[in-house]
């Protein structure tokens, strides 16, 4: 990942998810989230946030990058 890759995304709102009454588990994913997050939790832990109904990251590039390091057992404090 070039430093290109990292400003790209930095204040961009992406809506990761939506909270969806009419779903049986009430959220549904949106198609911006990494490939293998599956729970808004963890999404939030990564630095996501809610507004309103929408689970968004405003710096899309960084919250991948957190989410790829998962797996390594690392996580950066998202404050």
């Amino acid at each position: 990942m070039g430093v290109d890759d990292w400003g790209g995304g930095l204040n961009q709102k992406v809506v990761l998810g939506r909270r969806d009454p009419l779903s049986w588990v009430g959220f549904q994913w949106t198609g911006e989230e990494p490939e293998g997050l599956n729970d808004p939790k963890q999404a939030v832990a990564l630095g996501a946030e809610w507004e309103g109904d929408e689970l968004v990251t405003y710096n899309k590039p960084s919250f991948d990058h957190n989410f790829s390091r998962v797996r390594d057992g690392w996580m950066e404090d998202s404050d």
